[in-house]
């Protein structure tokens, strides 16, 4: 059999930044997470003996064939893929991995944190193990971060993982938790009516705003640390006025996590956030950048009966907008027949002609 498992993005209205060491580990953090119903998808299918390793990432367009997993280096090319392959699985496997997205990459939704999860959830259902979600989330997440160096905390992971509404607390010192936030069906349905994704067009590059946070968070007396404080007082209201049905309040911490989020560093700011924002003014509530900022998407609660103007406003822009339906289940992974022997050879073409156009 095939094993195929999908992961959703998510948004962090409050407290995104403070699940990065080394401010969680100094200090503590939390962060509010919604995951949304766009989603990553991984496939993993058994080979037969003698095939080798075959990856292939449908959205970059890109793969590599191999003798084995030990043969696999970093170079530049599926590198998420090889990383996670290269730790979950035995030299002596054949297999075809196959992976694609709805979640545009370098956008603030955490995609690579969602296809990571997608991946170790389709391999490990055909390895027959059985994780649970926070288990999940937190080896997916070290892939990531230990093995391809990549900066940032673990959000991604546990949006991708557990699906719905939560407050991850992250404890001083280590470690953290992960609870699902009981939020009323009326008070979730108005969420999902009054919430708009829109892409600037702005990608951003998460690993280096992180290396700059981090470096403007050693200086004394840092901005930095003010900001991130501020950020986790506002995803701590934020869960309270959301357990509680508060829209007011939560708009409210929406808001003040934005201003936070500008302060952490320059970088999290640019001019057409500041632009988006400016013009959209009319027609919301609040709204902030989504993940590490510098562009990509935003989050934005518009005004009773301005949802439409909204919209229309943010396409006059140039921006890209997405209604927000939440995703209640996270990762789901199932069974589907196996890739023919036709499929597998269409694979093996596009990744030939690949490294030719290389």
């Amino acid at each position: 059999m095939k094993f195929t498992a999908r992961a959703p993005a998510r948004v962090d209205p409050a407290g995104g930044g403070t699940d990065a060491p080394p401010y969680c580990l100094d200090h503590g953090g939390a962060v509010v997470n919604f995951s949304v119903a766009r989603y990553s998808y991984a496939s993993f299918g058994r080979l037969p003996k003698g095939s080798g390793v075959v990856l292939y990432s449908h959205d970059q367009g890109i793969g590599v064939r191999a003798s084995s997993v030990r043969a696999l280096e970093y170079d530049g090319r599926v590198d998420l893929l090889k990383a996670f392959v290269r730790r979950l699985l035995a030299e002596d496997n054949d297999f075809m991995l196959v992976t694609q997205s709805d979640i545009p990459q370098g956008t603030g939704l955490g995609g690579s944190g969602a296809l990571g999860v997608a991946i170790l959830g389709a391999i490990a259902r055909a390895q027959g193990k059985t994780l649970s979600r926070t288990e999940l989330a937190l080896l997916a997440n070290d892939i990531e971060r230990k093995d391809l160096g990549n900066s940032g905390g673990s959000q991604d992971s546990f949006g991708a993982a557990f699906g719905g509404i939560k407050r991850i607390t992250y404890h001083r010192g280590g470690g953290c938790a992960c609870e699902l936030i009981p939020v009323a069906e009326s008070m979730r349905a108005r969420l999902e009516r009054d919430s708009l994704l829109i892409y600037t067009g702005e990608v951003h590059l998460s690993g280096s705003i992180h290396v700059d946070i981090r470096k403007s968070y050693a200086l004394s007396d840092s901005p930095t640390v003010r900001a991130m404080n501020g950020l986790k007082s506002a995803a701590q209201r934020m869960a309270a006025a959301l357990a509680e049905g508060d829209m007011a309040a939560y708009v409210a911490a929406l808001d003040e996590a934005r201003a936070h989020h500008y302060a952490l560093h320059p970088s999290c700011d640019s001019d057409t956030l500041r632009r988006f924002f400016r013009e959209l003014d009319p027609f919301i509530e609040g709204g902030k950048a989504c993940g590490a900022g510098g562009g990509g998407f935003i989050f934005v609660h518009v005004k009773p009966d301005a949802r439409k103007e909204c919209l229309q406003a943010a396409e006059r822009l140039g921006g890209m907008v997405w209604t927000c339906q939440l995703d209640m289940q996270g990762l789901t992974v199932w069974e589907e027949p196996p890739s023919s022997p036709e499929h597998v050879e269409r694979i093996l073409r596009r990744i030939e002609s690949s490294v030719r156009t290389r």
